[in-house]
């Protein structure tokens, strides 16, 4: 019922190795898809999802333990947690200091095989013919031009065998997408596969290799101290990896950010989970390294204007109208290319566009989206946006009349979102208002937060 809600039952079906550390630093864990991951940490001691006890039927015993319960409570609302401003500490210490947050739920897949290439090059719209070490942001679209998934592509070589770097013959492709979207991902990747007799290989080690982010201004220094290796814009640029050493053990780094800081995710073999985890926080005590979870996670994307497949963009919209079409290269074929190309010709009729308000009233999405006081969309998701100071939401604009939009109509609209029954002034960009010029993953920090002037 409520937008934050938690089942009591069908909980710890899946956990990833980070589980029990995390449990003990107070993850408050929400599931997804049967995995546990944390939504945010409790500065109140653990609390530990509890076996259900069928509300004492069927001959059970009520349990006695309610910590979960009670700090579920905090979220049976549809006005502002009663946890707001402990995910709020969680979020600007991201943007002020470092932050590492377990993402180990994330999907991981392995492409190889004689035809890696031609493969990489139908499914995925970004340019993955570069070197060695690169990565590239991609859509997955259908034949209809709509888009199926993203994914983050590396190009990788023949590895020393463990799982974050394996061993293989001649090119191919690390490729991770997000936990929610991952059967999907698959599925759309393996029927193309399938369909067009690529003589490849798809594997899945998602259960098999754990990824933590370090993510902050600090998470360079963090991380350098840990490698002993210069991760500079030159030595380490964005959107690159590399195989680095920590704590003795192999990792995969990749440097990104679903969160719009300078940071790197780390992509570790099973086994090695652990104590690279642990040497990561031996080491962090240092920056003032805090732990962080999805819920920070999933307010810092938005207020980044970061997408989510299933939320901002669907399968019934094509990359221009997501505001994507940078990631479509203008050479070679590719599923989707010729409806792509219809779009570029004719134009879109529905556009993303980002909406903040000056109040303090949350958005949960779904929110309808007025211009000049007529209905034109609502609103995909919301979220708060702490380095804002205010609530952000991503939603579609169409014209009543059906047709084209333009520039103009975009533009010179008045807006307003409803929340609840009442309406509010907002403003409209197709850009996030915050960091609009991508400066700080790139490590460059020369403005105060808007939130903090």
């Amino acid at each position: 019922m409520y937008p934050h809600d938690q089942p009591l039952a069908g909980r710890n079906l899946k956990q990833d190795a980070f589980f029990e550390e995390l449990l003990v630093a107070g993850a408050f864990y929400e599931e997804i898809q049967a995995y546990e991951r944390p939504g945010w940490f409790t500065p109140q001691g653990h609390a530990p999802v509890p076996s259900y006890d069928w509300y004492g039927a069927y001959g059970s015993v009520r349990r006695k333990d309610k910590r979960y319960e009670s700090l579920l409570k905090g979220d049976h609302t549809f006005k502002f947690s009663k946890h707001h401003h402990v995910i709020g500490a969680e979020c600007l210490a991201c943007r002020e200091q470092v932050v590492i947050f377990n993402m180990s739920y994330f999907s991981k897949l392995y492409l190889s095989g004689p035809q890696a290439q031609e493969a990489a090059n139908w499914l995925f719209t970004a340019n993955t013919n570069g070197p060695i070490n690169e990565t590239v942001y991609s859509c997955l679209l259908n034949e209809q031009g709509g888009i199926e998934g993203d994914v983050l592509v590396t190009a990788i070589k023949s590895g020393c065998g463990t799982q974050a770097d394996p061993i293989i013959k001649g090119r191919g492709f690390y490729l991770v997408s997000g936990g929610a979207s991952a059967s999907q991902t698959w599925a759309h990747i393996n029927c193309e596969i399938d369909r067009k007799g690529f003589n490849v290989a798809l594997d899945n080690l998602t259960d098999k290799i754990g990824l933590l982010a370090i993510q902050g201004p600090k998470s360079q220094e963090l991380l350098e101290n840990l490698t002993n290796l210069d991760l500079s814009n030159e030595q380490f640029p964005y959107r690159s990896a590399m195989i680095v050493n920590i704590a003795g053990h192999t990792v995969r780094a990749i440097r990104t950010s679903f969160v719009g800081e300078l940071g790197w995710e780390l992509h570790i073999p099973w086994q090695s989970c652990i104590p690279v985890y642990t040497a990561i926080w031996e080491q962090g005590v240092n920056f003032g390294l805090r732990q962080a979870g999805y819920r920070a996670l999933y307010s810092l994307s938005c207020e980044k204007g970061i997408r989510l497949w299933n939320s901002d963009m669907r399968i019934s919209d094509n990359p221009f109208e997501a505001g994507l079409g940078s990631l479509l290269r203008p050479y070679g074929e590719y599923l989707g290319k010729n409806a792509i190309e219809r779009v570029k010709e004719n134009g879109i009729k529905k556009r993303l566009a980002f909406f903040t308000i000056k109040e303090q009233v949350p958005f949960w999405g779904s929110e309808p989206i007025f211009r000049n006081d007529e209905i034109v969309g609502f609103l995909r998701r919301g979220e708060y946006g702490y380095a804002l100071g205010r609530s952000i939401g991503q939603g579609y604009i169409q014209d009543p009349d059906g047709q084209y939009i333009t520039p103009e109509f975009l533009n010179n609209g008045s807006y307003q979102v409803e929340v609840m029954g009442k309406k509010y002034e907002a403003s409209m960009t197709l850009l996030s208002p915050f960091d609009p010029e991508n400066k700080r993953i790139l490590g460059i920090y020369d403005e105060p937060l808007p939130a903090r002037q």
